[in-house]
């Protein structure tokens, strides 16, 4: 058992190393120089790890710094080349971090720090991207504020805080979204009794999952009040309909051929014909209802787009029994027979499935328009 033990324990020794072996052979310099590390957290004594180290450090570094050449001397864009330079820096820092974190100690081998370069070019990269958001922000036009609060949330994510970037940030957000204010919701329900409040909270829950990610924000009522609306938005549901509880029962009959063995003949069979009769009863409701959309401009009052959504629903419920040979009844025959009896609908439960339907017509309309 120990001999076993011990012969497992060098299987798995052997393919680390080779696994690292492999890493630095196809050039995946910097995934060689991590395995190194925790093949020699493993061993210390792992000569393979040993030497693989410096040389995969040696490698990985003289690329990051090559890539890091060549973005400051680039001509693209001053974004792009901030990036880069950024992002190499931070490669590098994360090789001296991944050996120090370790705890190792190997003769001959430090990494060099480079938290200077780092920070200093983060601070460059913060910089440029303020600037340009700065600039882009005094142009005082919605695409050109959508623009600057992407520049000013990268400044701040490469230095956060950096000097006033949350409050720009905050102000070109703000002069990025365009407000819209539902300022009609009507649902006419005629002499039904529906309680329809749980649609127009469906309705801003929605249109505000959609604006979210688009610099666009949704309002009802009160809650426009005090913000610079851009949009309004009317919506209406009518043609609402309900039909009277439809019964219309009916049979119909089945039949099936079926082997049989017979009994005078050993090993031999024949065939009946087996029948049955179906009796079923089939409950039907029909449903309808339209919604109305019409969004206009806050400004100049021109309207920006109007569309009508239909819906249409059948509840329908569908039960039976039978009489004569149950053999011959088919999968689709079992269903009737099976079915349960379900309780009618009320208005609450058809006015849903409607509304169901005309939100994902909805939904996809206003993804096209505010996208």
């Amino acid at each position: 058992m120990k001999s076993l033990l011990k012969l497992c324990l060098l299987s798995l020794f052997v393919f680390a190393c080779v696994s690292t072996k492999k890493l630095f052979e196809k050039g995946q310099y910097d995934k060689a120089f991590y395995a190194a590390i925790d093949d020699l957290k493993k061993n210390p004594s792992n000569s393979e790890a040993l030497k693989i180290l410096p040389d995969a450090y040696k490698e990985a570094s003289l690329k990051y710094e090559q890539d890091i050449m060549m973005a400051k001397g680039g001509r693209g864009k001053k974004s792009e080349q901030f990036s880069d330079i950024y992002n190499g820096y931070l490669s590098l820092q994360k090789m001296y971090d991944g050996f120090v974190n370790s705890g190792l100690k190997v003769n001959n081998f430090s990494p060099q720090n480079y938290e200077h370069e780092l920070n200093q070019a983060a601070l460059n990269a913060a910089e440029a991207h303020y600037n340009r958001g700065i600039v882009l922000l005094n142009r005082q036009d919605r695409v050109s504020a959508r623009k600057a609060y992407n520049n000013l949330k990268l400044a701040d994510e490469y230095v956060p805080g950096y000097k006033d970037v949350i409050e720009k940030k905050q102000e070109a957000h703000e002069a990025a979204i365009t407000n819209v204010l539902v300022t009609k919701f009507d649902q006419r329900f005629g002499y039904y009794s529906i309680d329809g409040s749980f649609f127009e909270r469906d309705i801003l829950w929605n249109l505000n999952s959609i604006g979210n990610s688009n610099y666009y924000e949704f309002y009802s009522g009160n809650e426009g009040q005090n913000r610079r609306i851009d949009q309004y938005l009317e919506l209406s549901m009518y043609d609402i309909w309900f039909s009277n509880l439809a019964t219309n029962n009916y049979s119909y009959k089945v039949s099936k051929k079926i082997p049989i063995k017979n009994d005078k003949m050993a090993g031999s069979t024949s065939t009946i014909t087996v029948t049955a009769t179906i009796s079923a009863v089939r409950r039907i409701i029909n449903s309808r209802a339209v919604m109305d959309y019409r969004i206009t401009d806050a400004v100049s009052g021109k309207l920006i787009v109007s569309d009508r959504i239909p819906a249409q629903y059948t509840w329908e419920s569908l039960t039976g029994k039978y009489t004569g040979d149950s053999r011959a009844l088919s999968a689709k025959d079992w269903d009737i027979v099976r079915g349960n009896f379900n309780n009618r609908p009320d208005y609450n439960d058809l006015y849903r499935e409607l509304t169901r339907q005309i939100m994902t017509q909805f939904n996809f309309r206003m993804r096209d328009i505010y996208h």
